[in-house]
């Protein structure tokens, strides 16, 4: 398993394309990478298009909740994108759908 990732920076917005599995053994990229995002970001918003991820565990829900509190604490709306259906269907189960996502 691996996780692969790009950022996209246009006007105020900060767009984390994060690809592949965010499980236990790939979460510290994504932590490390959303961490860098906010740190880095004044204001406006972060996307994280989940399109091309193709499997999230508790691990990564964990990591994704703590990014957006971290945003929101340095007044950045951070907001999950376009999650795949599997993604989606985590969301949903754990009820963050309508919390995470844009």
């Amino acid at each position: 398993m691996s996780l692969e990732y790009r950022i996209e920076r246009q006007g105020d917005t900060t767009t984390v394309v994060p690809s592949g599995d965010v499980s236990l053994e790939t979460v510290d990229v994504l932590r490390e990478v959303l961490r860098n995002a906010v740190a880095t970001h004044d204001g406006g918003k972060i996307d994280v298009d989940m399109g091309a991820v193709t499997f999230l565990d508790s691990s990564g829900i964990g990591v994704l909740v703590a990014a957006q509190r971290a945003a929101a604490a340095r007044g950045i709306d951070l907001m999950l994108r376009d999650p795949g259906p599997i993604v989606r269907m985590v969301l949903e189960v754990s009820h963050l759908d309508t919390v995470l996502v844009r």
